[in-house]
Protein backbone atom coordinates (compact mmCIF):
# COMPACT_ATOMS: atom_id res chain seq x y z
CA UNK A 1 0.00 0.00 0.00
CA UNK A 2 2.28 2.65 1.30
CA UNK A 3 4.91 1.34 -1.26
CA UNK A 4 2.60 1.80 -4.50
CA UNK A 5 2.03 4.73 -2.67
CA UNK A 6 5.60 6.19 -2.77
CA UNK A 7 5.90 5.16 -6.39
CA UNK A 8 2.85 7.63 -7.10
CA UNK A 9 4.46 10.14 -5.40
CA UNK A 10 8.23 9.33 -7.64
CA UNK A 11 5.93 9.81 -10.91
CA UNK A 12 3.90 12.73 -9.92
CA UNK A 13 6.67 15.05 -8.89
CA UNK A 14 9.46 13.70 -10.82
CA UNK A 15 11.74 12.66 -8.00
CA UNK A 16 13.35 9.57 -6.98
CA UNK A 17 12.73 8.60 -3.28
CA UNK A 18 16.42 7.26 -1.41
CA UNK A 19 14.66 6.18 1.79
CA UNK A 20 11.36 6.35 3.44
CA UNK A 21 10.15 5.12 6.73
CA UNK A 22 7.78 4.46 9.67
CA UNK A 23 7.62 7.38 12.42
CA UNK A 24 5.52 7.94 15.47
CA UNK A 25 3.54 5.79 17.54
CA UNK A 26 3.29 2.88 14.48
CA UNK A 27 7.41 2.90 15.11
CA UNK A 28 7.39 3.14 18.54
CA UNK A 29 5.00 0.56 20.04
CA UNK A 30 2.01 2.97 20.69
CA UNK A 31 -0.26 2.35 17.78
CA UNK A 32 -3.93 1.68 18.11
CA UNK A 33 -6.27 0.50 15.38
CA UNK A 34 -6.87 4.22 14.67
CA UNK A 35 -3.42 5.54 14.96
CA UNK A 36 -2.37 7.40 11.46
CA UNK A 37 0.81 6.02 8.95
CA UNK A 38 3.59 8.91 9.20
CA UNK A 39 5.72 8.56 6.20
CA UNK A 40 9.08 10.39 6.50
CA UNK A 41 11.21 9.92 3.38
CA UNK A 42 14.50 11.59 1.61
CA UNK A 43 14.37 11.99 -2.25
CA UNK A 44 16.06 13.87 -5.01
CA UNK A 45 14.93 15.65 -8.07
CA UNK A 46 15.53 13.16 -11.43
CA UNK A 47 16.20 16.33 -13.27
CA UNK A 48 19.66 17.30 -11.89
CA UNK A 49 19.33 21.11 -13.68
CA UNK A 50 17.05 21.83 -10.89
CA UNK A 51 20.61 22.20 -8.86
CA UNK A 52 21.45 24.36 -11.28
CA UNK A 53 18.83 27.18 -11.34
CA UNK A 54 18.14 30.57 -10.71
CA UNK A 55 14.89 29.14 -9.50
CA UNK A 56 15.45 27.78 -5.93
CA UNK A 57 14.64 23.67 -5.87
CA UNK A 58 11.54 21.96 -4.08
CA UNK A 59 12.96 20.74 -0.43
CA UNK A 60 10.15 19.76 1.28
CA UNK A 61 7.36 18.07 -0.05
CA UNK A 62 4.27 17.36 2.58
CA UNK A 63 0.79 15.36 2.31
CA UNK A 64 -2.10 15.74 4.68
CA UNK A 65 -3.84 11.99 2.87
CA UNK A 66 -3.64 9.51 2.32
CA UNK A 67 -0.86 9.51 4.69
CA UNK A 68 0.46 11.88 7.44
CA UNK A 69 3.61 12.45 5.12
CA UNK A 70 6.63 14.36 4.65
CA UNK A 71 9.49 14.46 2.37
CA UNK A 72 13.10 16.44 2.16
CA UNK A 73 15.62 17.21 -0.75
CA UNK A 74 18.61 15.59 0.04
CA UNK A 75 20.00 18.68 0.02
CA UNK A 76 18.05 20.09 2.96
CA UNK A 77 18.41 16.24 4.79
CA UNK A 78 22.10 16.79 5.14
CA UNK A 79 22.14 20.68 5.55
CA UNK A 80 20.03 19.67 9.06
CA UNK A 81 22.25 16.77 9.49
CA UNK A 82 25.42 19.27 10.00
CA UNK A 83 23.20 20.40 12.62
CA UNK A 84 22.26 17.23 14.58
CA UNK A 85 18.60 17.21 13.81
CA UNK A 86 17.20 14.66 15.80
CA UNK A 87 14.17 13.79 13.21
CA UNK A 88 17.10 12.74 10.68
CA UNK A 89 18.45 9.99 13.78
CA UNK A 90 14.78 9.28 14.56
CA UNK A 91 14.00 8.59 10.79
CA UNK A 92 17.22 6.54 10.28
CA UNK A 93 16.62 3.88 12.80
CA UNK A 94 12.93 3.24 12.60
CA UNK A 95 11.92 -0.37 13.24
CA UNK A 96 9.61 0.14 9.95
CA UNK A 97 11.25 0.92 6.28
CA UNK A 98 9.37 1.08 3.16
CA UNK A 99 12.33 2.24 0.84
CA UNK A 100 16.48 1.56 1.53
CA UNK A 101 18.10 2.29 -1.32
CA UNK A 102 21.87 1.08 -1.29
CA UNK A 103 21.90 0.69 2.44
CA UNK A 104 20.89 4.91 2.76
CA UNK A 105 20.08 4.09 6.38
CA UNK A 106 22.93 2.16 7.72
CA UNK A 107 24.83 5.32 6.02
CA UNK A 108 22.61 7.67 7.68
CA UNK A 109 23.47 5.73 11.21
CA UNK A 110 26.91 5.59 10.35
CA UNK A 111 27.64 9.55 9.65
CA UNK A 112 25.29 10.05 12.64
CA UNK A 113 27.30 8.24 15.40
CA UNK A 114 30.32 10.01 13.92
CA UNK A 115 28.71 13.94 13.83
CA UNK A 116 26.18 14.21 16.03
CA UNK A 117 26.48 16.88 19.32
CA UNK A 118 25.16 14.67 21.99
CA UNK A 119 24.53 18.08 23.82
CA UNK A 120 22.51 19.48 21.08
CA UNK A 121 20.54 15.93 21.12
CA UNK A 122 20.28 16.07 24.51
CA UNK A 123 19.00 19.92 24.72
CA UNK A 124 16.35 18.77 21.99
CA UNK A 125 14.79 16.25 24.02
CA UNK A 126 14.81 18.15 27.49
CA UNK A 127 13.23 20.96 25.63
CA UNK A 128 10.27 18.48 23.67
CA UNK A 129 9.47 16.92 27.33
CA UNK A 130 9.36 20.60 28.71
CA UNK A 131 7.14 21.37 26.04
CA UNK A 132 4.87 18.80 26.73
CA UNK A 133 4.69 18.80 29.71
CA UNK A 134 3.29 22.55 29.88
CA UNK A 135 0.73 21.66 27.94
CA UNK A 136 -0.67 19.02 30.18
CA UNK A 137 0.01 21.09 33.86
CA UNK A 138 -2.72 21.60 35.95
CA UNK A 139 -5.54 20.50 33.13
CA UNK A 140 -8.11 17.85 32.76
CA UNK A 141 -6.06 14.78 32.10
CA UNK A 142 -7.31 12.58 29.06
CA UNK A 143 -6.20 10.25 25.65
CA UNK A 144 -4.92 13.24 24.59
CA UNK A 145 -2.82 14.80 26.95
CA UNK A 146 -1.83 10.93 27.92
CA UNK A 147 -0.27 10.92 24.53
CA UNK A 148 1.62 14.09 25.23
CA UNK A 149 2.82 12.57 29.27
CA UNK A 150 4.30 9.57 27.27
CA UNK A 151 6.31 11.93 24.55
CA UNK A 152 7.75 14.18 27.57
CA UNK A 153 8.56 10.98 29.43
CA UNK A 154 10.11 9.00 26.47
CA UNK A 155 11.80 12.27 25.92
CA UNK A 156 13.27 12.69 29.17
CA UNK A 157 14.09 8.87 29.28
CA UNK A 158 16.16 9.59 25.65
CA UNK A 159 18.08 12.84 27.69
CA UNK A 160 18.57 10.37 30.26
CA UNK A 161 20.35 7.42 28.14
CA UNK A 162 22.19 10.26 26.62
CA UNK A 163 23.88 11.74 29.57
CA UNK A 164 24.22 8.20 30.64
CA UNK A 165 25.74 6.21 27.76
CA UNK A 166 27.41 9.69 26.59
CA UNK A 167 26.45 8.03 22.63
CA UNK A 168 24.00 8.72 20.10
CA UNK A 169 20.80 6.72 21.82
CA UNK A 170 20.41 4.36 18.99
CA UNK A 171 18.75 1.26 20.66
CA UNK A 172 16.86 3.81 23.11
CA UNK A 173 14.80 5.11 20.79
CA UNK A 174 12.14 2.16 19.79
CA UNK A 175 12.53 0.50 22.72
CA UNK A 176 10.74 -0.03 26.43
CA UNK A 177 13.80 1.39 27.89
CA UNK A 178 14.38 -1.17 30.64
CA UNK A 179 17.90 -1.79 31.56
CA UNK A 180 18.95 1.17 29.50
CA UNK A 181 19.45 3.40 32.64
CA UNK A 182 19.20 3.41 35.81
CA UNK A 183 15.48 3.10 37.26
CA UNK A 184 15.35 3.96 40.98
CA UNK A 185 12.30 6.38 40.43
CA UNK A 186 10.52 3.85 38.52
CA UNK A 187 10.02 6.39 35.56
CA UNK A 188 10.80 3.35 32.93
CA UNK A 189 8.07 1.27 34.47
CA UNK A 190 5.91 4.79 34.27
CA UNK A 191 6.59 4.85 30.64
CA UNK A 192 5.90 1.48 29.61
CA UNK A 193 2.46 1.63 31.40
CA UNK A 194 1.69 4.28 29.67
CA UNK A 195 1.82 2.66 26.68
CA UNK A 196 0.19 -0.05 27.44
CA UNK A 197 -3.06 1.72 28.28
CA UNK A 198 -2.39 3.68 25.25
CA UNK A 199 -2.30 0.18 23.24
CA UNK A 200 -5.70 -0.77 24.75
CA UNK A 201 -6.89 2.77 24.77
CA UNK A 202 -7.50 3.47 28.18
CA UNK A 203 -6.13 6.53 30.44
CA UNK A 204 -4.33 6.28 33.47
CA UNK A 205 -5.71 7.08 36.68
CA UNK A 206 -5.15 11.15 37.26
CA UNK A 207 -4.23 10.85 40.43
CA UNK A 208 -0.51 9.84 39.83
CA UNK A 209 -0.16 12.56 36.51
CA UNK A 210 0.52 15.14 39.13
CA UNK A 211 3.05 13.37 40.97
CA UNK A 212 4.05 11.78 37.92
CA UNK A 213 5.25 15.42 36.39
CA UNK A 214 6.78 16.60 39.68
CA UNK A 215 9.51 13.86 39.27
CA UNK A 216 10.12 14.12 35.86
CA UNK A 217 10.76 18.07 36.58
CA UNK A 218 12.88 17.33 39.87
CA UNK A 219 14.87 14.53 37.84
CA UNK A 220 15.38 17.06 34.97
CA UNK A 221 17.21 19.49 37.26
CA UNK A 222 19.88 16.97 37.82
CA UNK A 223 20.02 15.62 34.51
CA UNK A 224 20.99 19.23 33.06
CA UNK A 225 23.32 19.94 35.90
CA UNK A 226 25.87 17.09 34.51
CA UNK A 227 24.84 18.07 30.78
CA UNK A 228 27.40 20.73 29.78
CA UNK A 229 30.21 18.98 29.30
CA UNK A 230 28.84 16.16 26.63
CA UNK A 231 30.36 16.39 23.38
CA UNK A 232 29.35 19.03 20.66
CA UNK A 233 30.05 16.83 17.29
CA UNK A 234 32.14 16.87 14.56
CA UNK A 235 32.18 19.07 11.03
CA UNK A 236 31.85 16.55 7.84
CA UNK A 237 30.63 18.55 5.26
CA UNK A 238 33.29 16.72 2.90
CA UNK A 239 31.94 13.66 3.68
CA UNK A 240 28.55 15.07 3.32
CA UNK A 241 29.30 16.45 -0.40
CA UNK A 242 30.83 13.57 -1.32
CA UNK A 243 27.77 10.82 -0.77
CA UNK A 244 25.61 13.83 -2.58
CA UNK A 245 27.54 13.80 -5.82
CA UNK A 246 27.60 10.27 -5.55
CA UNK A 247 23.71 10.46 -5.33
CA UNK A 248 23.44 12.57 -8.34
CA UNK A 249 26.25 10.90 -10.46
CA UNK A 250 28.59 14.00 -10.57
CA UNK A 251 32.23 12.91 -11.40
CA UNK A 252 34.50 14.87 -8.78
Amino acid sequence: MIKNWLQEVERKHHINILFATETGSRAWGGATEQSDYDVRFIFKHQDIKKYLSLTKVQGTIDFQSPFDAQGWDVFKAFTLMQKSNPSLLEWAVSPILYRDEDQFSKKLCTLVEESYSLFSLFQHYIHLMARNLKEIRDKDFNEHRQKQLIQATRAFLLAKTILFTRTVPFDALYSSFAGMVPDKNGLVSFYNELMTAKKKQHVVHSDIIKDSIILLETELVVLEKHSHDLPRGKNITDKLDQWIWKLLHISE
